[in-house]
């Protein structure tokens, strides 16, 4: 069978384009080759940067098990009996506010018939009006947006994905939010400042100054999802080695099912190249040597990550059209047991995710399977919003929305954004959450308020409890050998003007070695086109922004 992607499919697949957009958010999109644009460009090295939003946590009910500072988050096996109220002011104005966010589910039901919807612009006393882009139509829509030059919504949400020009945008369309939130400022929106410092370094600055919220997510990046009942009964051990993970996808495959799907998101596809070469020990996207990055595309462990790809389909353990399938048709493989493991981002293991399942099987997290794996750390969030520029009320305005639906686990204002209406959406039962029928169709996955502000992640799947418990143990077990990419949230002027041209000749050489079309031995052909069309001088920017921002 013959696979073909897109241009936007390679590099959101390849995860390491635009100086490695999948783990520098904010780095490769925008601007000109000089890292040009308004007020000196886009890049922080030699500016007065803007101390980070200080860090005011949240003193929330004690976990079951503790998190650490790793990344492991703390586990919760019951739901607080008593909640805390974060937001005692009135958030907006009555007003109408606008917003354009990402969305990887169904669309909602109208405002008119979704009491999810009605309830939060109750709670925020504004029209929240929400234009949500499927993820296949994100780059595009997006890029529509910024060249239209018509009027702009009051929110508008960035992913990871790198969008040509979109810092550049940033700067000269977006509000500086540094005066309302960096250093003590924040303090005046108590949520947005219990958001981890962690989250705002990924987001990075913009010539030196800050410009949005990071969505914070949890230090996982792209996981394996695995169909623990089924591997159970094909006698697959929780942890594995290179050959035993080969040959457990293979055991897993024929009948019209297979071990491993892939498919084509920011996180998935050959994205899940980042999960293989953290499992054999690749550094993530950069490493920095006496002051020196170096691309992990060069190491011998990426390498031996293709090779395994390789050998998977070769194996026709992959989903024959992982390549051409939607991500939600792909979830929905794994949901009903069609492929027995799925590579997506950490965010996946979600109650939507449980409720989809089912109860056909226990969900699990695949081990890494290198005898030195280094598992690779995401950004610390997962994207970040914007305001369009206004007056410093309306502004404001717009930081106390993001601030309650930043609201963290353990209060009023969480349950709501999360779960709903108590009673319409969701009851408690023994000492947790049940959802109801309505939550199907009306929660933050289809309607998803949580890529305007959301919470610091905690680990709590209720109904789930041995999940929730495998989960932690799994973090326990892998996020300590895990390593951050140097780059989060840096700058440099060749992913802005070279990021396409570089991700391309990454993601073709990677697809075409993977399916079978060239052998192994042309990767290193690949390294070398890939330096030579920017690739080392991109390290050389990403050096002198990161000197300047120790």
């Amino acid at each position: 069978m013959t696979h073909t992607i897109d241009r936007r499919g390679l590099l959101r697949l390849a995860g390491l384009t635009a100086a490695g957009a999948a783990a520098a958010p904010l780095l490769g999109a925008c601007g000109t080759g000089s890292g040009g644009g308004t007020s000196g460009g886009v890049s922080n090295a030699g500016k007065q940067l803007a101390p980070w939003p200080a860090y005011v946590p949240f003193a929330g009910p004690t976990p079951d098990a503790p998190g650490d500072d790793t990344g492991v988050q703390p586990l919760y096996l019951k739901y607080p009996e008593t909640l805390a109220q974060s937001v005692s002011d009135t958030v907006g104005d009555g007003s109408k506010v606008t917003a354009v966010v990402v969305t990887y589910g169904p669309p909602p039901t109208p405002v008119t018939q979704n009491r999810y919807w009605q309830a939060i612009n109750k709670a925020l006393n504004v029209d929240l009006q929400i234009t949500v882009v499927p993820d296949p139509e994100y780059g595009q829509k997006m890029t529509t947006l910024m060249a239209s030059g018509g009027d702009l919504p009051d929110i508008i949400m960035f992913t990871n994905l790198a969008l040509p020009h979109s810092l550049e945008f940033i700067q000269a369309q977006c509000a500086d939010l540094s005066e309302f939130v960096a250093g003590d400022a924040v303090k005046q929106y108590p949520n947005l400042a219990n958001l981890p410092t962690y989250a705002w370094k990924g987001m990075g600055r913009i010539n030196g100054k800050i410009y949005g919220v990071p969505l914070e997510r949890p230090m996982p990046a792209n996981s394996l999802f695995v169909n623990r009942t089924t591997m159970d009964k094909a006698g697959i051990p929780k942890t594995w080695n290179s050959e035993q993970y080969l040959d457990a996808m293979k055991e897993l495959s024929g009948d019209r099912k297979w071990g491993l799907g892939w498919y084509k998101t920011l996180f998935g596809g050959l994205g899940a190249v980042t999960f293989h070469a953290g499992a054999l020990g690749a550094p993530n996207t950069w490493s920095v040597s006496g002051g020196q990055f170096g691309s992990t595309l060069a190491t011998p462990q990426f390498e031996q990550a293709i090779d395994v790809m390789r050998k998977l389909v070769e194996a026709k353990a992959v989903y024959p059209d992982s390549l051409t399938v939607s991500s939600t048709d792909m979830q929905t493989h794994f949901h009903n047991g069609t492929v027995a493991s799925v590579q997506d981002g950490f965010g996946a293991m979600a109650l939507t995710t449980l409720t989809k399942i089912d109860g056909r099987y226990e969900l699990d997290m695949g081990y890494p399977y290198g005898p030195s794996a280094t598992p690779w750390q995401g950004a610390g969030m997962f994207g970040y919003v914007t305001f369009k520029k206004a007056a410093p009320e309306r502004i404001k305005l717009l930081l106390r929305i993001s601030d309650y639906l930043s609201a963290p686990f353990g209060t009023k204002e969480y349950e709501l954004a999360n779960y709903g209406v108590e009673g319409v959406h969701f009851t408690k039962e023994d000492g947790g959450i049940k959802t109801l029928d309505l939550y199907q169709t009306e929660n933050n996955n289809s309607l998803p308020f949580r890529y305007i502000g959301t919470a610091p992640s905690v680990l709590y799947l209720p109904g789930y409890p041995d999940t929730a418990k495998a989960v932690h143990e799994w973090q326990r077990a892998t996020l300590p050998k895990s390593v951050a990419n140097p780059g989060n949230g840096l700058r440099s002027a060749t992913a802005v003007s070279k990021g396409a041209q570089l991700g391309q000749i990454s993601g073709d050489g990677l697809a075409a070695i993977v399916f079978g079309r060239k052998p192994l031995s042309a990767w290193q052909d690949v390294v070398t086109q890939w330096r030579n069309a920017g690739g080392d001088k991109m390290a050389e920017e990403l050096a002198t922004e990161y000197a300047s921002n120790q």
